[in-house]
């Protein structure tokens, strides 16, 4: 199984506490490290007092797990961004030790130890800690029962072991044992937690708790994006096109994906979206010219130009990168850019959020 790993060498040991004298370089090197590797989905800042960006990351099946000691650190999904990158994944945050806060619009509140937050990714959010220990389960949202999610608003939410006491043991447990995982057993682990999570807010539903109120949109939007989904390649994919593939008026398409910067910037996503997947199959043999063809461009030129713009490379020079990685012990250990080198996200990380798609 994948690991990428940043380590704890050139950061203060402890969650809180004041700062060791003379470590101020090396603090700001520990924190272009983190701040790199997560460049690809969120912008990270450094809050005041002690420092420290551990973190182990696994790659598994349509599932990525990450173990953070974190302190001194802020991440933030701001509109621009949501409507940049497409993400359209479902992350849960397991607080292990100290706490975390988080903000969504119209709420601001603190998550504590023995504690979990869900998040939408493709609505803001912004989280900030002085000092915690996070579990972090990111999840495509296919994964999920569409029937558990459609019409729930879970972004921010926050349970405790009363409503979620099955899952967070659960979470708790994988990340103790994360990194000795077979590839079948992986699977079954997401699997698992999909379920019991799937479960859970079923459950919370059922018994009448007190849940975000629902989207009453997300009937219509599921419609439009499938609809999407099943026509991407087709370059003839217009507005007008999907509204009546998927039943709805032009206005009501547009408020529908205003959050997401307007349905042709979506289309737009999901094309370069597909084209990130495509190009990280290791069987795909295809010239660049035919995927971005496949994947509905109208030009290759085109999306070369909206695919660096997302990733930082252009979509050979991505494969390369990708085909160049050193497979043998699945280990990455990412450290602070050289001096004079222009920062960027490692390439493993940027494929792993683009199998999430």
């Amino acid at each position: 199984m994948d690991t990428i790993t940043l380590g704890p060498g050139i950061a203060e040991p402890g969650l809180s506490g004041p700062a060791t004298p003379g470590k101020t370089l090396a603090d700001d090197a520990a924190f272009e490290a983190y701040r790199v590797l997560y460049s690809g989905g969120t912008d990270v800042d450094r809050l005041a007092g002690p420092l420290r960006t551990e973190v182990v990351a696994h790659r598994m099946p349509r599932m990525l797990l990450f173990d953070r000691r974190l302190a001194g650190v802020s991440h933030a999904r701001a509109p621009r961004r949501v409507a940049r990158d497409g993400f359209d994944h479902v992350t849960l945050h397991l607080v292990l030790a100290g706490s975390m806060m988080l903000e969504v619009p119209g709420a601001v509140r603190r998550v504590e130890a023995g504690s979990m937050a869900l998040f939408d990714l493709t609505q803001p959010q912004r989280t900030w800690t002085e000092g915690a220990r996070i579990v972090t389960a990111a999840i495509a949202r296919d994964r999920l029962d569409a029937a558990t999610l459609d019409g729930l608003d879970l972004h921010g939410l926050v349970l405790g072991p009363r409503e979620a006491g099955l899952v967070i043991d659960f979470a708790r447990s994988l990340a103790a044992h994360a990194a000795a995982l077979t590839p079948e057993l992986a699977g079954a682990v997401t699997e698992s937690l999909c379920l019991m999570l799937g479960a859970t807010l079923a459950s919370l539903r059922d018994n009448g708790a007190p849940l975000p109120p629902p989207l009453a949109a997300g009937r219509a939007r599921a419609r439009a994006v499938a609809f999407i989904e099943q026509n991407l390649g087709d370059r003839g994919l217009t507005s007008a096109a999907i509204a009546a593939g998927a039943g709805l008026s032009r206005s009501a398409l547009y408020r529908l994906f205003e959050p997401a910067g307007g349905v042709a910037r979506y289309v737009q996503q999901q094309r370069v979206a597909r084209l990130r997947r495509t190009l990280s199959r290791a069987d795909e043999n295809r010239t660049i010219d035919e995927l971005t063809s496949a994947a509905g461009f109208t030009s290759p030129g085109h999306a070369g130009r909206l695919f660096r713009d997302a990733f930082g490379l252009p979509p050979g020079e991505y494969r390369r990168s990708l085909r160049a990685e050193e497979p043998a012990s699945g280990i990455a250990l990412i450290g602070a850019p050289r001096r004079g080198r222009v920062a960027r996200p490692p390439v493993g990380l940027t494929a792993w959020h683009g199998e999430l798609l």
